[in-house]
């Protein structure tokens, strides 16, 4: 007769989860639905992340004289300077990189990074023409900072929306992408940070102050900006594959594993674990889960082994099966 291997789970009478593999993922994501799913959520990432960088350009940066980096910046610093419209900036500096990313890069990328662009010379035109008073001025130098902070943080989600849809918001973004597609050495964040420092560097010839310090104003502003601009990008960002990591030391591996799989849905992981006191041999469970499920999983713990032992980490990032996939 053929014997059948019994799980924990099994043994106690409990029927864990089926397991998320691979082909799971894969069939998903090629159905139909999945498919329209996909594309939906991406589209209205774009949708907010242009329209965010649209109002960060139009009511907070231009209106407070400074300026920021890359094609964004460039628009503006061509407002001020000679009155060319920022939407008409936008949409032809940047058709040509869209262009050239259709050719060299992932073709979903250059289709959402020419939809945010759109968007970007869309919004922007109804701001400039049906709406060209809603801008937020502060009228003292002091104030000012306050549109760099809000600035920062409108422009810093954009970004990390456009990338979570699988685009870009074009710009510096879409250049230092082909550049490094032929420069392997090159860094995306060094290419950025050069192209950026340029566009800003020449604010110095726009917004002239009386002062030395007037002067230097918006180059301390842009700078202020792109400090907020990263962190929220990277906060954004982090914040969507955050997660919460757990190493639980038990002498109850068994049954502290089958309640996590069978109540969590998440995988369990056992090493083993030795007291270099006493010298005991345990076990520890290693554990990710999200972060709404933490206090579901120190329940687990006290009514399972109240003796457990448990060390709980921040896990800022988490890739794979069972959490985040590359699918988007």
């Amino acid at each position: 007769m053929e014997e059948k291997e019994i799980t924990s789970g099994e043994a106690q009478g409990q029927a864990l989860p089926p397991k998320i593999t691979k082909e799971n993922i894969n069939s998903h994501v090629a159905s139909t639905k999945g498919q329209v799913l996909l594309w939906t959520r991406a589209l209205l990432y774009t949708v907010l992340s242009a329209f965010l960088v649209s109002f960060a350009a139009h009511a907070l940066i231009t209106p407070n004289d400074f300026t920021i980096g890359g094609i964004s910046g460039i628009a503006i610093l061509l407002d001020k300077a000679v009155g060319v419209p920022q939407s008409v900036t936008i949409l032809c500096f940047n058709l040509p990189l869209v262009l050239l990313s259709f050719f060299f890069v992932k073709k979903r990328f250059s289709i959402l990074s020419a939809v945010n662009i759109g968007l970007q010379s869309l919004f922007l035109l109804l701001m400039e023409t049906v709406i060209p008073d809603f801008v937020v001025e502060f009228t003292t130098n002091g104030e000012k900072i306050f549109a760099a902070l809000s600035a920062g943080l409108c422009v810093g989600a954009a970004i990390a929306f456009a990338f979570k849809a699988g685009g870009s918001t074009g710009g510096t973004d879409i250049l230092a992408v082909l550049i490094q597609k032929k420069i392997a050495a090159a860094s995306i964040a060094t290419m950025i940070f050069i192209i950026n420092c340029v566009v800003i560097a020449c604010s110095l010839f726009v917004f002239q102050g009386d002062t030395l310090a007037e002067t230097l104003l918006p180059i301390m502003m842009a700078a202020f900006e792109a400090y907020i601009e990263s962190r929220t990008n990277e906060s954004v960002t982090n914040g969507f594959h955050s997660a919460r990591e757990f190493r639980i030391i038990t002498d109850k591996p068994d049954e502290m594993a089958n309640a996590l799989m069978h109540e969590l849905s998440r995988g369990v992981t056992a090493l083993p674990a030795t007291g270099m006191y006493t010298k005991f041999t345990h076990t520890m469970l290693l554990c990710v889960v999200h972060r709404r499920q933490v206090v579901a999983l120190k329940r687990i713990m006290k009514r399972v082994d109240p003796d457990s032992f448990a060390v709980m980490s921040n896990v800022s990032q988490v890739l794979g099966l069972g959490f985040y996939s590359d699918e988007i």
